[in-house]
């Protein structure tokens, strides 16, 4: 199994890398108590600056931990946990790759565990490449199967490669380990509408809101999938607050707005579809749907050279999406 990591790493630097937002938010947020999962049995002799990085990945000051872990196992190269510990904070510092060669350096000094395997898993998420992903998270379940974090992660890398029965039944055991987690129950519904059982998916999503009602922090995430669904059935009116809830939430999320462009437009109020729209584009400008959309709402707007400005761009950007390397 080491042998096979290591081999899977080798092709890294082959690789375009791929950052993300905290969206995808929601697939790396869910790993705040990993790192004392990797943590040396007690009694162990504790080293400055491996203490200090233990501190700083506690705190999320995972540069700073990259930096006393790198002096730390310059004098001392074959402790492992240290070199498990590099890994993970190159995954939270967005750096998969490199975060993938340390586990394979960390590997040949000590067998992984289930903690390191999900962060592997994620590492080859970063890097979209979900079907080693999938291998590693099923590989780190195999070994703790009631973790529900990694069944959580194993729905979202289902759901992402369209194995929307998998997914469901991952999200499900998520549940029965953790009946109150809002993550995997909004995403319950998600695979559900995958599976087009949309009346269980609407359930899963307002179950879910009800799940957080009260809370200091919700999701918008819930607001947006219900919402979306409403939209597609005319239910025009309940859907409006939700992305509305929603909007003041994540005020520069694109998908939210696009929603409310779309719902403006049934609606007929054309200038809020267009106000909606247009910071949608100016959040993600090469996203060719969104400036579709727009352009749309310009040519019912009776605004004709905007609207073919846009179904260029559109065009445009396409034609790159196709001819650009895979």
């Amino acid at each position: 199994m080491i042998g096979n990591l290591a081999e899977r790493s080798s092709k890294f630097g082959f690789r375009q890398l791929v950052r993300v937002s905290v969206v995808i938010g929601a697939l790396l947020t869910s790993l705040s108590s990993s790192a004392s999962a990797q943590t040396p049995v007690t009694g162990e002799p504790q080293e400055g600056k491996l203490a200090q990085a233990r501190a700083y990945i506690a705190h999320g000051e995972f540069a700073d931990a990259e930096e006393d872990l790198r002096d730390y196992l310059g004098s001392h190269p074959s402790d492992a946990e240290a070199e498990y510990l590099l890994a993970f904070a190159l995954f939270r510092e967005n750096r998969p790759a490199d975060s993938l060669q340390e586990y394979t350096q960390a590997a040949r000094k000590r067998t992984p565990r289930a903690a390191d395997l999900k962060t592997v898993a994620l590492d080859y998420v970063l890097l979209k490449d979900y079907a080693d992903a999938e291998h590693w998270i099923r590989y780190a379940l195999s070994m703790d199967p009631n973790d529900p974090e990694a069944w959580y992660e194993a729905g979202r890398i289902e759901y992402t490669l369209n194995y929307f029965r998998p997914a469901l039944e991952s999200f499900q055991r998520a549940l029965q380990l953790d009946p109150g987690s809002v993550k995997a129950e909004n995403n319950l519904g998600l695979a559900f509408a995958g599976l087009n059982r949309v009346d269980e998916a609407i359930a899963a999503y307002r179950k879910a809101l009800a799940m957080q009602a009260g809370s200091p922090h919700p999701s918008e995430q819930p607001m947006l999938n219900l919402a979306t669904v409403l939209i597609d059935r005319n239910q025009l009116d309940e859907a409006l607050p939700l992305l509305q809830q929603a909007a003041q939430i994540a005020p520069n999320d694109s998908k939210i707005l696009a929603q409310l462009g779309r719902l403006h437009t049934e609606r007929g109020d054309l200038d809020a579809a267009r106000k909606a729209l247009e910071r949608a584009v100016a959040i993600e400008p090469r996203n060719s749907s969104l400036h579709f959309q727009l352009g749309q709402v310009y040519k019912k707007s009776g605004a004709t050279e905007k609207a073919q400005a846009e179904f260029a761009t559109t065009q445009k950007l396409m034609a790159d999406s196709s001819s650009s390397p895979k």
